[in-house]
């Protein structure tokens, strides 16, 4: 049985990675083969990283300082390799 305590790592973990594959994909549907930069692929990682401040709370996970660092690094992360997958197939 998973403990209580490993349980919240667990959410901590695999909820930015799977929001960071759902933002790239976002990223990808909205912009498309953009041929310039355009700031909306980071809005929306931005707004996929907000959404975890309401969302960790929802499964009993309280959020300390140095968990949002790991949040913003695992979404960031995941969301750019999807999109540059995305954008290269």
């Amino acid at each position: 049985m998973v403990s209580e305590e490993h349980r919240k790592d667990i959410v901590k973990t695999l909820f930015p990675i799977f929001f960071g594959f759902v933002a790239g994909i976002i990223s990808f549907i909205v912009l498309g083969n953009s041929e310039k930069r355009h700031p909306l692929g980071i809005i929306i990682l931005v707004l996929v990283i907000y959404i975890h401040k309401f969302l960790m709370p929802k499964f009993g996970v309280e959020m300390e300082n140095k968990d949002w660092a790991a949040v913003g690094f695992l979404c960031f992360s995941s969301w750019y390799i999807v999109w540059t997958l995305l954008l290269n197939i």
